[in-house]
């Protein structure tokens, strides 16, 4: 098996779309992108896929947010089930996080869900923090905690906890 490539998705085709909603679906049930909002996202912002040998192991989405420009928000991050356990997650991340500081970005948040022990330890292994925790973010039942990383080592250390 090959190593992670990280190859960012411009001016997709519908059947890229919406094989992408269907991984969405898949990693996130009901509250996956659709193919239209993968479309916007790619156009907008980034979406970044993880791929061995050309196949698709895993997914980011991402845009600038609006009142912090040097910050991105991650939409959705996910590594397909038959590749989890296998490090792609961590290259997928450490990818997506130098793209943004090569864009000269400073930071980045994203939600999680707190019964999500994997991921959330995945992220808070490279320096995300818990900054809030969101009760029905999706609705009910459906709480998220609210990460924050920052490019800055010492404001990541500040407030760590889960």
């Amino acid at each position: 098996m090959g190593s992670l490539e990280l190859v960012r998705l411009e001016r997709p085709r519908l059947a890229e779309l919406d094989e992408l909603a269907a991984y969405d679906e898949e990693a996130f049930g009901h509250t996956g992108l659709r193919s239209f909002d993968i479309g916007v996202v790619s156009r907008a912002g980034a979406v970044f896929l993880g791929q061995v040998d050309g196949v698709v192991v895993g997914s980011c989405q991402l845009l600038r947010t609006w009142d912090e420009p040097g910050t991105f928000w991650i939409f959705g991050f996910y590594i397909r089930p038959g590749w989890q356990g296998q490090g792609f997650g961590r290259e997928l991340l450490r990818g997506v996080m130098d793209e943004v500081l090569r864009v000269d970005g400073s930071g980045i948040v994203m939600s999680v869900s707190p019964s999500n022990r994997a991921a959330l330890d995945l992220y808070l292994s490279f320096g995300f923090r818990v900054v809030e925790e969101i009760v029905d973010f999706y609705g009910p039942g459906e709480d998220r905690y609210l990460l924050r990383w920052d490019s800055d080592p010492e404001k990541n250390e500040v407030g760590r906890h889960a």
